[in-house]
């Protein structure tokens, strides 16, 4: 298990449109596990580390697809927690083909709004545990 921390940030606020586009979200359950929340919840990883998801991780990540317009989504399933470990939420990280996004800054969903439930706000720090 591999623990990285980061400081949750907004985005664009543009990841709703897409989470909710149909070629995406047919696939949500039987992919997930999971209908995602509306929206991505976007962590800034700490001193410059970024995930090398061409490495070794590469070998777990999974693919929602996408069409020609829309590119395809690859993900590893995570599990968030705050700093203090008393809250933890399972979800995914999103690897958008296409993407805004430098490999320091991940998209993390889950089936609920992360920011009321866990009480995030921007320069929180979280934890993310990935099985490597």
């Amino acid at each position: 298990m591999k623990e990285i921390e980061g400081i949750v940030t907004s985005g664009l606020q543009e990841a709703g449109e897409f989470i909710e586009k149909e070629v995406y979200h047919k696939q949500y359950m039987d992919k997930l596990g999971f209908i995602p929340y509306k929206g991505t919840l976007n962590i800034k990883l700490k001193n410059d580390i970024t995930l090398d998801i061409n490495g070794k991780l590469s070998e777990k990540l999974k693919k929602i697809d996408g069409d020609e317009t829309l590119g395809d989504v690859y993900f590893l399933y995570a599990v968030l927690t705050d700093k203090n470990k008393t809250i933890t939420k399972e979800g995914a990280i999103l690897f958008p083909v296409k993407t805004v996004y430098t490999t320091n800054t991940l998209e993390f969903i889950s089936n609920e709004k992360l920011r009321e439930t866990m009480n995030l706000k921007d320069g929180t720090t979280v934890i993310l545990e990935i099985n490597e």
